[in-house]
């Protein structure tokens, strides 16, 4: 190894000797560098090497490189000699840097990231190996659709050839056709290649506009200088000789036919996309998309049969008819269009939610439908012009209450769901409607939502600032909110109630009695659950709570009637070691008995839990005798016989 190691560092000789006679660096910095890339190779030449041993020798070397090359710039400015001869330094590091790369992706042929870096590099550099690696790159993942866009779109737009182009996207649609990226890129390529001929036309004078659709056209010279590309030759000679043997003064017949040939490719590429991906309803969004922004004849036709097709295939889903409502109105992500949305826009738009609703009666459709008039709304109140925009609108068209409308819709229909329950209760508190929203959630836990957290959590958060902006709280108010409340605690279960839980404990935690019933039917969940040993412990909660208000008295009498339940959790069983150990280690014998203690119950249920073991051991070593922590060492190696190679730690 040390051999091939000096070999490769013998062979840089000529560069580094470059790199001192045309005082680029020093002799001590050519020292160092000898240094670090021999450290370098003797990392990759072991015999399991990281891939980040080879990243990080690239980037030394591209750190390197753009040093030299910043001295280089520098020099030539101080000496005024703009036109240096290259020389071996100019070109061996940037043949280093394929050498790695071509050596690690050698080694991780599978990783795809490395392939994509290497050939950025050799795109960045110019270098030649570039279509050797893509050739490799697409041996090793011809089921990687971003590997034929990638060598399709560099024969495209820096090889200027079309055909190999054309080559490559079509072997890739072979090799993927359920790729929509593959497809979309396709057609875009076709598209812009036709434009690419057409714009060549009219820079010559033969042609007028373009297949790009845009509002202002920029000066004939200053066009000019933009496209020079546009002049050079592409390879598919039978389409330009075709487009170039139309007669000059016929402008609109030659428009025509790039638009019709437009119009062919895209129809082309539509039809065998919706073959290989007739599931996919955001392909045809995005051929409608493209369709959009080129000039095409027929356009208006093609764009037709992509909406019959896709309200075929796509009718009985919400995302359709959500897709086609927000089509009728202007960009609702786009703040600044808000304003242009008309009253007639907004009708269209729920004419289109109101059809979809006859179509697919759903829970899905309404959720699409409330969140649409919740973007109006959004935007609506955005500014003050646009908080006007519907005053002059009929009351049927008021986004608000058409919202109300559509929850009410939506529960009479038996599609509200959880999500949409909570989405109504509180927009009735965003406009204000408090007794509405009271009302609205009690009826709706009362009946079919009588198990869901959430609503019970927004129900009780409202009930608790009712009961506090119109009085002071008193037996009977508290109670009124209180034994709801607890019937709601003892029909769900422990572990998805813990916002209610904590909502409860902290708000009754100053009622005696109230918290006092709290705890005991807590304590009767538990005896049929048992603890959580993971997440949620309820039982710890209570007595931290109870820490907090009584002190540690109230807290031990407390968890000593929680570990008397049947199968405590783990984490009660910590959360108490964790509170007497807080008093043991300030020299409280009486805590450290208890800590004791806490720990041989909890084994006698967890005692292959390796980091209890642990804890135990650590306790002893700190607040114990050397005797008794080297019984707890022996007990837990004895016990954890299978786990014993997790006891290392012990002995710290």
């Amino acid at each position: 190894m040390a051999d091939v190691v000096q070999y490769k560092l013998e062979r840089m000789l000529p560069e580094l000797d470059d790199l001192e006679k045309r005082c680029l660096f020093s002799r001590q910095e050519i020292a160092e560098i000898v240094k670090q890339r021999r450290k370098f190779e003797y990392r990759l030449k072991r015999p399991s090497p990281l891939k980040q041993d080879f990243v990080a020798y690239i980037d030394y070397e591209k750190s390197l490189d753009s040093l030299r090359l910043l001295r280089k710039k520098a020099q030539m400015k101080t000496t005024g000699d703009r036109k240096l001869k290259k020389s071996v330094s100019d070109y061996a590091g940037v043949s280093r840097i394929i050498e790695i790369y071509r050596l690690a992706t050698t080694r991780f042929k599978g990783d795809i990231e490395l392939w994509f870096q290497y050939l950025e590099f050799c795109r960045e550099r110019r270098n030649g190996r570039m279509k050797k690696a893509l050739a490799q790159v697409i041996r090793f993942h011809p089921k990687v659709p971003g590997v034929w866009i990638y060598a399709a779109a560099w024969e495209f737009d820096n090889n200027l050839n079309a055909a190999a182009a054309r080559a490559l996207m079509h072997s890739g649609l072979r090799a993927c056709p359920t790729s929509e990226d593959l497809w979309v890129e396709y057609l875009r390529m076709e598209l812009t290649y036709l434009n690419k001929l057409k714009a060549r036309k009219v820079v010559l004078g033969e042609d007028e506009g373009t297949l790009a659709r845009s509002g202002n056209s920029a000066k004939e010279e200053q066009w000019r200088d933009e496209n020079k590309e546009l002049f050079i030759v592409l390879d598919d000679k039978r389409e330009e000789d075709k487009l170039s043997n139309l007669h000059d003064g016929d402008s609109k017949e030659k428009l025509d036919l790039f638009r019709e040939q437009g119009l062919s490719v895209l129809q082309t590429v539509y039809g065998g996309s919706i073959k290989a991906l007739p599931s996919s309803f955001s392909l045809r969004t995005k051929f409608l998309d493209i369709l959009e922004a080129t000039d095409l004849g027929h356009s208006e036709d093609m764009r037709n049969e992509i909406l019959a097709d896709m309200k075929r295939d796509f009718s009985k889903e919400p995302k359709y008819w959500d897709w086609l409502a927000r089509q009728e109105v202007i960009d609702l992500n786009n703040p600044e269009t808000t304003e242009a949305m008309t009253v007639d826009q907004l009708s269209s738009a729920i004419q289109v939610y109101e059809e979809g609703l006859k179509i697919v009666p759903s829970a899905s459709m309404f959720d699409c439908y409330a969140k649409f008039l919740m973007d109006v709304i959004h935007f609506k109140n955005k500014g003050s012009q646009s908080s006007e925009l519907f005053s002059t609108a009929s009351h049927a068209m008021d986004p608000i209450s058409h919202l109300l409308v559509v929850y009410e819709k939506a529960e009479t229909m038996g599609c509200i769901t959880e999500d949409l329950a909570c989405q109504h209760v509180s927009f009735l508190l965003q406009l204000g409607k408090v007794d509405e929203a009271k009302t609205l959630a009690e009826k709706l836990c009362s009946g079919k939502f009588s198990e869901a957290v959430q609503l019970w959590a927004l129900r009780f958060s409202i009930e608790m600032r009712f009961i506090q902006k119109n009085s002071t709280p008193n037996k009977a108010a508290l109670s009124s909110i209180f034994e709801p409340m607890r019937n709601a605690l003892l029909k769900l279960p422990i572990s998805e109630a813990e916002t209610i839980w904590l909502m409860a404990l902290k708000y009754f935690s100053t009622h005696k009695k109230f918290f006092d019933k709290l705890v005991e039917t807590s304590i009767s969940l538990l005896a049929k659950d048992g603890g959580s040993d993971d997440g949620f412990s309820l039982s710890a909660t209570i007595v931290n709570f109870v820490l907090q208000r009584d002190g540690l008295g109230s807290a031990r009498e407390l968890y000593k009637r929680f570990l008397a339940l049947p199968h405590p959790g783990l984490s009660l069983y910590r959360n108490c070691i964790e509170l007497e150990l807080n008093l043991a280690s300030s020299g409280d014998k009486i805590s450290l008995g208890n800590v004791r203690k806490l720990f041989e119950t909890s084994l006698t249920t967890y005692d292959q839990d390796v980091r209890l073991w642990q804890d135990y051991y650590n306790m002893e070593v700190k607040l114990g005798t050397s005797e008794t922590a080297a019984a707890i060492h022996w007990r837990a190696r004895k016990t954890l016989k299978k786990s014993i190679s997790l006891l290392p730690s012990l002995n710290m």
